[in-house]
């Protein structure tokens, strides 16, 4: 696997929406390539951070359910 095709797969990797094949070439990937590894971080932080924002209630209740139907 080169890091394209990493990229096009992380969002669903992240998401835990791959085949076990497919899991394992991402995993192993990440493990060789530090810039990918850096990327997948910065997804599941993001969506940690947009988590944590919609469960306070600052957002109105249609767009934490829209966001959360996108991101999760």
């Amino acid at each position: 696997m080169n890091c394209k095709d990493c990229w096009e797969k992380l969002d669903r990797y992240v998401d835990r929406e791959l085949t076990d094949a497919e899991l394992y070439e991402v995993k192993r990937h990440l493990e060789d390539c530090p810039h990918c590894e850096d990327l997948y971080r910065l997804q599941l932080n993001l969506r940690r951070v947009v988590k944590v924002c919609c469960d306070q209630g600052a957002a109105p209740e249609h767009l934490r359910s829209r966001l959360r139907q996108i991101l999760f």
